[in-house]
């Protein structure tokens, strides 16, 4: 406040708003507002749940909010403007788990390998690979290169030919006609490869980034990113991932875990949580990522986009909020 905001103390005539974690106690309540006042000498102070901030900046009071953070992922359902505090979930999935996962598939990439670890070298120790790789996985989801593949593409139209035969015996421009034919014909065929080499290359989705002094070319593997909030299993025996205890229960996957927190309210108020559904997190500012189908049974569809849902179901809204 004072260095950033630069504001004085004495003379600290400014209210504030202060958006925190979920859950917290009552005596950190009292001592939030104590150090407050007392210190920053707030003329006045408000304090907001976190869930409750994301969730009124998409203009809605209910729906579940999942926050993505490094370690965990907390899900709160809201309804009518209030937390059910009863029915929060924390899974320990985060972006963590999903940047090992990453480091894990690029190992299979040659080009990465080669260039980070050359066999004409010394290779590098598996902890320094491993924390190499973790830290280009970061590069790649930091800068925006993890998206979903899009669908589809645009079909060719074809060049239907000559229909109207009679006119053109009548004129006497048949030979030049056959000759343009052909000349259309083989234009046409180039055209088709060039266009069947660059679908190809599309199809492949390689992208070039700098990383350090390499230049690395990357694959559809980095679309990967977001699996393991989707299957925990995948995580088993990868390097940098801790290994469970027996006696740990496994995480449970994003999905299941926002359904169970949705059933775990009352039944009538379902129908107006499972209306809108807010992803945030640091991983939404970079990742257009995880798609979940808010029907209910909250259907793994893909790693999409964020989604937001009018209460409606008419209208899909895109976007984020950071905090």
């Amino acid at each position: 406040m004072f260095s950033q905001l630069q504001r004085r103390r004495v003379q600290n005539e400014s209210p504030v708003l202060l958006s925190i974690a979920p859950g917290l106690s009552r005596n950190t309540y009292e001592r939030i507002c104590q150090i407050f006042f007392e210190r920053f000498n707030a003329a006045g102070l408000s304090i907001l749940e976190r869930p409750m901030a994301q969730i009124y900046a998409a203009n809605s009071l209910s729906g579940v909010v999942v926050d993505i953070g490094h370690d965990k992922t907390d899900i709160t359902p809201i309804y009518d403007g209030f937390i059910v505090h009863a029915a929060r979930k924390t899974t320990s999935l985060g972006v963590r788990d999903c940047q090992n996962y990453l480091a894990h598939l690029l190992r299979f990439n040659q080009t990465v390998m080669s260039a980070l670890s050359p066999a004409d070298a010394a290779p590098l120790e598996p902890e320094a690979l491993h924390s190499t790789l973790l830290e280009l996985a970061k590069q790649i989801w930091a800068d925006g290169y993890v998206k979903v593949p899009s669908d589809g593409e645009t079909a060719i139209t074809e060049d239907e030919g000559l229909t109207d035969i009679a006119a053109v015996l009548v004129a006497g421009k048949e030979k030049a006609v056959i000759e343009s034919g052909m000349k259309k014909r083989a234009t046409a065929k180039a055209a088709a490869a060039e266009q069947a080499r660059a679908r190809e290359i599309e199809a492949l989705d390689l992208v070039t980034i700098q990383f350090r002094e390499h230049s690395l070319t990357l694959g559809k593997e980095r679309h990967r990113f977001c699996e393991p909030l989707f299957d925990p299993t995948l995580l088993n025996g990868l390097s940098g991932v801790e290994p469970r205890s027996s006696s740990t229960e496994p995480p449970m996957p994003l999905q299941e875990a926002v359904g169970h927190a949705v059933g775990q309210t009352d039944v009538d108020q379902r129908q107006y949580i499972w209306a809108g559904l807010f992803v945030t997190g640091d991983l939404t500012r970079h990742v257009k990522g995880v798609l979940l189908h808010s029907d209910g049974n909250m259907d793994l569809v893909s790693p999409s986009i964020v989604l937001f849902r009018d209460r409606d179901c008419s209208a899909v809204a895109f976007g984020t909020v950071y905090w």
